[in-house]
């Protein structure tokens, strides 16, 4: 057992480059950039799940159509995603390497990049919002609602791809906490705002749905005030100079190029596959289209873990790497997968024991909804497992530029497997919405399998970021 605990082990003799830190030394210094990115990642995934909540005040049907503008919504944010990758990716490495002045380049390139980006992905959903929603499934009973939801999130995308970007680059740095309070603050105004709005209460108006869209933009504009405000400030790490945001530099954009269109690829294929897999279910009708949404809510939360150990495990392996210590990049990594794995047995008992009460709480109308998502439930705890030992293995890959890697996982499983897999569960053989979820688990087993592998050979040790 106490071998099972000692880093030694964790590398090769002919791979130490030095002196090797105790395993609770790892597990500190994990955990101090992993927590707040998990935390904010609930926070997340919980308003999410508030919203839904609080959507369904006002029927099953408008929370179908949150469920069908999920895409799309996600759609715009993969694309700042992907660039955000590239940025965590290069601001490790600099950070690593102690180039603040490299850091704080790609900074203001990221932020120029994302700006852009996002101004044109929000004219663009903003204008296509009703046929979106129709092509996503949206039926008679969902399409105003839908429509109405994705174009106020549309119009108001600048403040959530901004402050994104920022984020990304503090979480290069290992400032996780940083893009954790921000989320905090956000959340909270958003949940507040949620209450007031949807329903009318203290003297505001009754908006309904649209209520609920306008209190995630106020949320996010709130929360990008405070990331521009931690760029601001003269003692931070990250100064932001709006000098600099007109001057082009030309070779911090070279390396960005180097890994975006890897990352992009990547990020396209996987919302792709989530697009199809989404239509697939929502094609089955309002009911199916209701259950999902609920069910990946809660999926969501269990998701959050795993997401906080990848973003997290990205910047310890690029500070490594940066290090020149290829040795302590794969400690730290297998120390955190560890965890991640541990922390996976919790979800899947919580999970399994609190499915049923967590399903009441979005008030569904049939006890057939209600027995059809305590079902998925129990399937989603057990992808737990697959899910976030790859999803952890996904972030190191990426945090170490390895991104050509994902995107071709992303194509095979993601865009092509799992909505295979599902299509024919669904509708050949005939278990609905249940085949859908059978074929995401069976996704993410493939996804496990290859992502393993690819991290024991180790040829992202030794990419050029």
């Amino acid at each position: 057992m106490v071998k099972l605990f000692d880093t030694e082990r964790l590398v090769k003799e002919s791979d130490k480059q030095g002196e090797i830190p105790k395993y609770s030394k790892v597990v500190k210094d994990v955990m101090k950039i992993v927590w707040p990115s998990m935390v904010e990642g609930f926070l997340v995934a919980l308003v999410t799940m508030f919203d839904g909540i609080m959507v369904s005040t006002i029927g099953n049907n408008a929370n179908s159509a949150v469920t069908i503008t999920k895409q799309p919504i996600y759609f715009m944010i993969c694309i700042i995603t992907a660039l955000n990758i590239a940025l965590t990716a290069i601001v490790s490495r600099r950070f690593g390497a102690k180039d603040q002045d490299s850091v704080n380049k790609t900074m203001h390139e990221g932020i120029k990049l994302s700006f852009l980006i996002s101004v044109i992905l929000s004219i663009v959903i903003a204008l296509a919002a009703r046929p979106l929603c129709s092509f996503m499934g949206a039926t008679k009973n969902t399409i105003d609602y839908a429509t109405s939801y994705l174009s106020i999130i549309a119009l108001g995308f600048i403040f959530n791809g901004l402050r994104l970007t920022i984020n990304a680059c503090q979480r290069g740095i290992g400032k996780t906490k940083i893009s954790m309070w921000t989320n905090l603050v956000a959340n909270l105004v958003n949940i507040g705002l949620n209450y007031v709005l949807i329903e009318g209460h203290f003297g505001f108006p009754e908006l309904g749905i649209s209520g609920a869209a306008i209190a995630t933009v106020i949320g996010n504009a709130v929360a990008f005030i405070i990331c521009l405000v931690t760029v601001l400030l003269p003692n931070g790490y990250l100064k932001l100079s709006f000098k600099q945001l007109f001057h082009l530099e030309k070779d911090t954009l070279k390396d960005i190029g180097h890994i975006l269109p890897s990352s992009l690829i990547d990020q396209i294929f996987m919302r792709i596959g989530f697009i199809v897999f989404a239509l697939i279910v929502n094609y089955l009708g309002d009911d199916a289209t209701y259950v999902h949404g609920v069910c990946n809510d809660l999926n969501s939360l269990m998701f959050t873990l795993a997401d906080g150990f990848s973003i997290g495990t990205a910047a310890i392996v690029g500070h490594r790497l940066g290090e020149k210590r290829k040795d302590l990049a794969v400690i730290y990594a297998k120390v955190s997968m560890t965890i991640s794995f541990f922390c996976s047995i919790l979800i899947c008992i919580f999970m399994l024991s609190a499915r049923d009460l967590l399903i009441g709480m979005y008030k569904p109308e049939t006890e057939e909804r209600a027995h059809m998502a305590s079902i998925i439930m129990i399937i989603a705890a057990f992808t737990t497992f697959p899910q976030n030992i790859q999803w952890v293995i996904t972030g190191i890959l990426r945090g170490s530029g390895d991104t050509k890697f994902t995107a071709t996982t992303s194509l095979i499983s993601v865009t092509l497997l799992r909505p295979l897999f599902s299509y024919l569960l669904c509708y050949p053989i005939g278990l609905g919405v249940m085949g859908a979820w059978i074929g995401m688990l069976i996704d993410q087993m493939i996804r496990f399998g290859c992502n393993v592998w690819r991290f024991a050979k180790r040829k992202w040790l030794t990419i050029r970021v």
